[in-house]
């Protein structure tokens, strides 16, 4: 008879695993959408778990259907291209399940954090999702997008540093995204797209064939964290290989980011003309 008590037990408790599973499955679907940042893709995993009239409300929405949750996982991306969704332990009860849930950045850096309630509907879809935010832990947008200056300009002040002062390629080569592209004047000696730091070298010791360098006065930064771009302008002061005369030229260069590198870098001169001219004029 305990044997049959036992098994008894057993089959019971295999059965609430197996609803526990079964309840958890369309959550589980659910932050597989907001891993997935492909638009098209992500909406193709929404609609398994979402209904026409499935809700979702958190401090920054209230939307209703498949297309608008969808557009609202987009608009996050958008601000936050980096960031990485991870959660807790689910807890389940009924038709319900919470969970805590934090965003992080692609360093590790805490961006915000809160907790879910969801309501399914018993058939593998979820019926509504209200999200909270945890106040202490949620960054705001202007604190955010500080950051990503800061850490931007730290880039972009070590790739100047490593350019004009140390020279040090080893170092300069971490800051630079694989694929990155420069772009030069055409007018110049040197003129052309470089992609990939290998070929950036390779633009360096060309123009190294018609001038010496150094900066003359320091640079100045200007930032759009929102777009992960830094504009910088300078000095340079020149030396002309082939005619032994100088010239200084003010220069500013447009760059992207992206996860902490450098992406492209854009040059303007203030007279390309005439500082191609220099280059070319002999003694």
């Amino acid at each position: 008879m305990r044997k049959i008590y036992f098994l008894y037990f057993l089959f019971m408790l295999n059965s609430l695993f197996a609803q526990k599973k079964d309840k958890l499955n369309p959550i589980v679907v659910y932050e597989k959408a907001w891993q997935e940042q492909n638009s098209d893709a992500r909406l193709k995993i929404i609609k398994t778990i979402w209904l026409d009239d499935s809700t979702f409300e958190d401090p920054s929405a209230s939307i209703k259907g498949a297309v608008a949750l969808n557009n609202v996982i987009n608009e996050f991306y958008k601000k936050f291209p980096d960031a990485v969704v991870t959660s807790g332990v689910k807890v389940v009860k009924d038709n319900y399940v919470s969970w805590d849930w934090k965003i992080l950045d692609s360093k590790n850096k805490l961006i915000m954090s809160g907790r879910d309630f969801a309501r399914l509907n018993g058939k593998g879809q979820v019926s509504k999702i209200i999200g909270f935010w945890n106040p202490e832990a949620t960054l705001s947008e202007s604190d955010i997008l500080k950051n990503l200056e800061t850490d931007n300009l730290k880039v972009v002040e070590k790739y100047y540093e490593c350019l004009f002062k140390t020279r040090d390629f080893t170092a300069m080569a971490t800051l630079i995204e694989q694929g990155a592209i420069y772009n030069q004047a055409e007018g110049l000696p040197y003129g052309g797209t470089y992609t990939g730091f290998e070929e950036w070298t390779k633009m360096y010791a060309k123009s190294a064939e018609f001038f010496e360098m150094q900066i003359e006065k320091d640079p100045v930064y200007f930032s759009d964290s929102s777009k992960n771009e830094i504009i910088i302008y300078f000095t340079l002061k020149c030396k002309s290989k082939k005619s032994g005369k100088t010239l200084s030229m003010p220069i500013s260069e447009h760059l992207d980011l992206k996860n902490g590198k450098i992406t492209a870098i854009r040059s303007f001169y203030f007279d390309t003309k005439q500082f191609a001219e220099f280059l070319k004029s002999k003694r």
